[in-house]
């Protein structure tokens, strides 16, 4: 039998209707994921077979006008990329997938207000919206969640906002460094911020651990302002073993910036990284296989975190009026070649942790 098209040559559900042999109803319940009506299994072979043979592909769009979900979430990175977001990335369309959604990426540069983005994505009539840490450079404003878009914040919390958040915890992560850092037998501590950045400078981290530090009576740790980038890193690391009286432990807040530390020690000769002086950053899920640096670093729940945000985001779009809810997630110490080791200091020092 010949193909039956519309004017513009798209085969329509009507014309499997008809091939088929049912109403037009019929066709859209086979082809609406959501439909809650039973459908005669022979009827449901005859509609797939009939747009098999027709060649017919459902209209989106009409699913959208008729359901009023798009099945799509966007997910809003920043411009400025690096290989954390590519795994965060992949386990989330990997989850929506599962879930029968599928992913929109739009990259957010952080000198640009990312409410006007939210705009396109509001227009696009996505189900709901991911934000990443990276993005958040910048408020997202509530009236997002007041129009209706369920949004949700991957890596990073913002009270103020009044927006559902995934994040891992800030402050306990903070404290579980400086800790460490002193049962390792260090006096002199310093902290690379990253308040020079673009991105968003978490202060709950460094106030864990300058709290920490101060409650154990430690007076002092230099603060240097820096960003997430290797070279101000460098520059910091270069800025603090210049100086009289160095530091013997220096925690980084991210993990590129703490791999430019590692290499102003490395250029201080005589200057033993994990035994005179450790460097720590935060996060680094992906530098394991940099064996030439072995950062020691508080590590994040990346895949947990992915999981828990696309949960909650199903949840927000399912239940509209609930209200913003935040999960945290804790984080553990991996320790490395860049720090000194529990064993070993106890053993040189001949004493018990503190």
């Amino acid at each position: 039998m010949a193909e039956r098209r519309d004017k513009r040559g798209i085969v329509t559900a009507s014309d499997v209707a008809r091939f088929a042999g049912v109403s037009q109803a019929t066709v859209s319940r086979v082809f609406n994921k959501d439909c809650k009506i039973r459908i005669n299994p022979e009827s449901r072979q005859r509609v797939l077979d009939a747009a098999e043979e027709l060649g017919y592909i459902p209209n989106a769009i009409a699913q959208i006008m008729k359901s009023g979900r798009s099945g799509i979430i966007g997910i809003v990175v920043s411009s400025y990329f690096n290989l954390f977001y590519y795994q965060i990335l992949e386990i989330l369309t990997n989850r929506l997938m599962d879930l029968g959604f599928r992913a929109m990426v739009f990259t957010s540069d952080p000198k640009e207000d990312i409410n006007a983005l939210m705009e396109s994505l509001y227009q696009y009539q996505v189900d709901g919206v991911i934000v990443t840490s990276s993005a958040l450079s910048h408020h997202v404003t509530s009236k997002w969640i007041k129009k209706g878009m369920p949004v949700t914040l991957l890596n990073g919390y913002m009270p103020e906002m009044e927006i559902s958040a995934v994040q891992s915890d800030q402050y306990g992560s903070g404290k579980t460094m400086a800790e460490y850092l002193m049962e390792v037998g260090h006096q002199r501590f310093a902290y690379v911020s990253s308040e020079n950045s673009l991105h968003k400078n978490y202060i709950p981290r460094q106030r864990g651990f300058m709290e920490t530090l101060e409650k154990n009576g430690v007076r002092e740790c230099k603060v240097i302002p820096g960003g997430y980038s290797y070279e101000s890193g460098l520059e910091a690391g270069r800025a603090l073993l210049s100086e009289p009286s160095p530091p013997d432990a220096i925690f980084c807040s991210g993990d590129l910036n703490a791999l430019g530390v590692i290499d102003a020690v490395r250029e201080r000769k005589g200057l033993r990284l994990g035994v005179d002086i450790s460097v720590t950053g935060y996060d680094a899920p992906i530098l394991p296989a940099l064996n030439a640096y072995s950062l020691t670093g508080m590590t994040q729940q990346t895949h947990r975190l992915c999981m828990d945000c696309v949960d909650l985001l199903q949840r927000l779009i399912e239940s509209p009026d609930l209200p913003p809810q935040v999960i945290t997630r804790p984080m553990t110490l991996t320790i490395r070649g860049s720090s000194r080791k529990r064993e070993e200091y106890q053993i040189r020092a001949g004493k018990k942790p503190f």
